[in-house]
């Protein structure tokens, strides 16, 4: 779907944020923030989805952003790069910014031969497990300007395994409006039909093997033993939505769990919780976890990827080992059964998200996108 540009202005730069998808994914809402707050005195941005719409269509098209959905066919749908470059030549546009390896992998023949600069950003190091996919992107980034990495742990696979040169490489975190997670507590919870006394964990994150669904509710299952009045709301959707359901059911967790499927009101659901909760198998630097911090909540994670670096044992919550339930059950009764303790870390975690800042994100892609 094509939406109009009606801003005549014809010096901006025309940017195209290309992804997989528009569900509510980490990646997908990484890209729309970017294009929905660069000046748009100075950018004319767009977005492209290689494969499907979902969840953050609705934002996009209220946001008056152009995009595309190009319903990519199943295997090698080299047809796909004709219409990309036809896209890409139509919209005139000036820099490419990509995310994952498959949209740099459909992208970069209609780029360059347009001319086009091309950003290209990995989220997670989930590549570094294929050594095809590892060669190809170390062929394919030498048509990029410069490889963003969204956290340490991925700027280290650029360089380490696919052999990509520092100079080359661009760390740029996320970043967060801390103005938007400032929501009252108890108006939250009458909006989801939560009570004062309810201890409440939150998880925010698609439902997919890696996130590992299944062994949070394992964890949670020991938590509804020792916490009286312990919930946990899970926020997403995904492939893995019928085995959790399952697990649930399994684990007579009926009237502890919520799935609240896709939800856009993140910060009222945030506001809600006591604790954020992330059981991930990997993960680059999830925004999520920035939101939670940002609305000052504790966080419970796994310790994989670049959340060492945000989440500090004992300061503004707690790292356990992934794949340890009785680690992570453990961390969330600490929590969800001392109200102060819990506080005191969501504290923390509000300060360690004031060094996120969105304004810090724009000025770093706003110099790439300038270069």
């Amino acid at each position: 779907m094509n939406k109009p540009n009606n801003c005549p202005s014809s010096s901006r730069r025309n940017v195209m944020e290309v992804t997989w998808s528009l569900v509510a994914g980490g990646s997908e809402v990484y890209a729309f923030t970017v294009a929905a707050n660069l000046p748009r005195d100075k950018y004319r941005c767009s977005m492209c989805a290689i494969d499907q719409g979902g969840a953050i269509e609705g934002e996009v098209r209220q946001s008056g952003i152009p995009y595309n959905i190009m319903h990519r066919r199943q295997g090698l749908d080299f047809l796909l790069m004709w219409r990309l470059f036809r896209l890409f030549r139509r919209k005139r546009i000036q820099v490419l910014h990509t995310h994952h390896f498959n949209q740099l992998f459909y992208s970069v023949l209609a780029a360059k031969l347009l001319g086009i600069r091309i950003i290209h950003t990995e989220h997670d190091t989930e590549i570094q497990k294929r050594p095809r996919l590892k060669l190809a992107l170390r062929i394919l980034s030498h048509f990029c300007y410069r490889m963003v990495a969204i956290g340490s742990d991925i700027a280290s696979m650029y360089e380490e395994q696919i052999g990509i040169p520092a100079a080359k490489i661009e760390t740029v975190r996320a970043g967060v409006n801390l103005a938007k997670f400032d929501e009252d507590k108890a108006t939250a919870r009458q909006s989801l039909r939560l009570k004062g006394q309810d201890q409440v964990a939150v998880i925010v994150a698609r439902l997919f093997p890696e996130k590992n669904h299944l062994l949070l509710l394992q964890a949670f299952a020991e938590v509804a033993q020792q916490v009286k009045a312990a919930h946990l709301l899970i926020v997403g959707e995904g492939t893995e939505q019928a085995s959790i359901e399952a697990k649930i059911n399994r684990l007579n967790l009926q009237n502890n769990v919520q799935m609240l499927g896709v939800r856009r009101d993140v910060g009222r659901i945030l506001a809600a919780a006591d604790v954020f909760a992330l059981s991930s198998d990997r993960e680059g630097l999830p925004i999520a976890v920035l939101e939670a911090m940002a609305a000052g909540r504790p966080v419970v994670a796994t310790r994989v990827g670049d959340l060492p670096e945000v989440v500090q044992d004992g300061v503004n919550g707690y790292l356990v080992p992934p794949g340890d339930a009785g680690a992570l059950a453990e961390a969330l009764i600490k929590l969800l059964s001392d109200d102060s303790h819990a506080a005191a870390l969501g504290t923390q975690a509000r300060t360690t998200a004031q060094q996120y800042s969105l304004a810090t994100m724009l000025d770093k892609y706003e110099a790439l996108f300038e270069g």
